[in-house]
């Protein structure tokens, strides 16, 4: 309704192994959480057999494993809503504004534990002051599947 649609005309498919990868980052404005986001998104579109599966790499509303409505298997994560601090059992600090989310899906567990390997490593790079303050990751009590990435395993 605002422009052009366009799409490939032919896609590739191959049967992924390794589902639900994925970073949290988490920033004190908007404007410095993206800055950290579309780094690691950048470093992490280098590392081979891993697809970053939405628009641009980056989840905006970042969803948790469950809801209170029995028909949902998925709802927002909302302790890691800065807007709904006031009104949840908040996982954010106060000095967070803004949580953006990565998803990394894989061939691979090496090689999705490679993206975020080099999403943190990127991040990091940019330090606190102009990029994010935090990174995280849902583990969702292992209900998102047998892969676990322990971020502290993660780093050099």
């Amino acid at each position: 309704m605002d422009g052009e649609f366009l799409c490939e005309g032919t896609a590739g498919l191959t049967k992924g192994a390794v589902g639900g990868g994925n970073l949290l980052i988490m920033g004190a404005d908007c404007e410095k959480t993206l800055r950290a986001t579309e780094a690691a998104v950048e470093a992490m579109n280098g590392v081979r057999d891993v697809v970053l599966p939405f628009p641009g790499g980056i989840v905006r509303s970042g969803s948790k494993v469950g809801s209170k409505y029995k028909a949902l298997f998925a709802s927002t994560n909302d302790a890691y809503c800065p807007t709904l601090r006031a009104s949840v059992d908040t996982a954010l600090d106060p000095d967070i504004g803004c949580v953006l989310e990565i998803v990394i899906d894989g061939l691979t567990e090496a090689s999705v534990a490679n993206a975020m390997r080099a999403g943190i490593a990127a991040i990091v790079k940019l330090g606190p002051r102009t990029g994010a303050r935090r990174i995280g990751a849902g583990n969702y009590g292992g209900k998102l599947g047998p892969f676990h990435f322990h971020l502290k395993d993660l780093l050099p």
